[in-house]
C-alpha cells in the first residue's frame, strides 16, 4: 500500500546550501526521512485510538535506492513539467544518501519555471515541509512493522506506536506547501481502517484470541502428533525388522552349529569304522601266521 508521510521544516532542515563564495546556489538540500520522529495521527477516525508511526534507523537501505525510481517534486505532483529532480536506479540529478539519523537529498534544481519558482519560495521560507512516498513491509509483524502500546492517553483514547523497521520501495520525495495536504492525503479512510484492524489482530494473538493463530497451533500439532505417531511406527518396524534379522541370524547360527556337529560326528564314526576295519585286517594277518 503506498503510503505518504510529512516532515515538518524544523526537522526536514530544507534549505539552498550556497556555493564556495558564500552565496546562494541552485543547490537544495533536506531530510525528506527522518528517524525517531513521531508522525500525524495516523487513525484519525478511529473512536479509540492514536497512532503515530516512528520510522526507526535504518528501515530504508541503500538497497532501496538502488532499485528504486524516485522522483523530486512539489506536494507529489504526477505532472512532468511538475518534475524538479529524479533518481532512478541511484543515478540522475536527484542524490539520495541514507545516514545514521536521517536520509539526505540534494538536487540542483532545473532552469525550468517550477525550478525557479520553488528555489524562489525556498529562499523566502514559504515552502512548510517535506514529505515522501513509500510502502512498507506491514505484512511482517515482526520484522517489518509492529505496533506498541504507549501508557499515554489523548482525549481518552490510547496511544500507539507504528514501528516501521522495513522500506521496501521509495516513490517519490515532496516540497510541502501545506501540512493539510499531507493530513488528507495521509490519513485515508482504508489507511486507517487498516491500521485499525492490524493493532486489531495483534491484540488477538498477544491474548490468544485469534482464530487463524489457534488454527494454525492445532493444525502444527496435529501435524507433529502425525510426525510423532510416524516416528514411532517406524521405529517399531525397525525394532521388528531387527528382532526378525536376529531370530534368523539365531536360526541360520544353530543350523550352523548342529551342521558342524553332525559333521564332527560322522567324521568320528569313520575314524572308528577306518580303525575296526585296521584291527581287523591285523587280526587276519596273525591267523595266516
Amino acid at each position: 500500500m503506498k503510503q505518504t508521510r510529512f516532515i515538518p521544516i524544523e526537522e526536514c532542515n530544507l534549505q539552498v546550501r550556497e556555493d564556495a563564495n558564500g552565496q546562494p546556489s541552485r543547490t537544495v538540500v533536506g531530510h525528506p526521512i527522518v528517524y525517531g520522529v513521531r508522525s500525524v495521527n495516523l487513525t484519525p477516525w478511529s473512536d479509540t485510538r492514536v497512532v503515530f508511526e516512528i520510522l526507526e534507523p535504518g528501515c530504508i537501505t541503500q538497497d532501496v535506492f538502488d532499485r528504486s525510481d524516485v522522483i523530486y517534486n512539489n506536494n507529489h505532483s504526477t505532472r512532468i513539467e511538475d518534475m524538479i529532480g529524479r533518481c532512478y536506479k541511484g543515478k540522475g540529478t536527484l542524490s539520495i544518501k541514507p545516514g545514521e539519523r536521517n536520509v539526505e537529498i540534494s538536487c540542483d534544481y532545473p532552469n525550468t519555471t517550477v525550478g525557479d519558482d520553488t528555489l524562489e519560495q525556498i529562499r523566502l521560507g514559504n515552502v512548510f515541509g517535506m514529505s515522501f512516498a513509500f510502502r512498507d513491509d506491514w505484512e511482517d509483524t515482526e520484522n517489518g512493522v509492529s505496533y506498541e502500546r504507549t501508557n499515554e492517553t489523548i482525549d481518552g483514547k490510547e496511544v500507539w506506536l507504528r514501528h516501521v523497521k522495513r522500506i521496501v520501495e521509495l516513490y517519490d520525495v515532496a516540497n510541502v506547501t501545506h501540512p493539510a495536504y499531507e493530513q488528507t492525503d495521509v490519513a485515508t479512510r482504508e489507511q486507517s481502517e487498516a491500521i485499525d484492524k492490524a493493532i486489531e489482530a495483534q491484540l488477538k494473538r498477544e491474548c490468544g484470541d485469534d482464530d487463524e493463530a489457534k488454527k494454525k497451533a492445532e493444525e502444527e500439532e496435529a501435524a507433529k502428533r502425525a510426525a510423532e505417531e510416524e516416528a514411532k511406527k517406524k521405529a517399531e518396524q525397525e525394532e521388528a525388522a531387527k528382532r526378525e534379522a536376529e531370530a534368523k541370524a539365531k536360526e541360520e547360527q544353530e543350523a550352523r552349529e548342529l551342521e558342524e556337529q553332525e559333521q564332527r560326528f560322522r567324521e568320528q564314526q569313520a575314524m572308528r569304522l577306518r580303525a575296526q576295519h585296521r584291527r581287523c585286517e591285523i587280526d587276519f594277518e596273525s591267523l595266516n601266521y
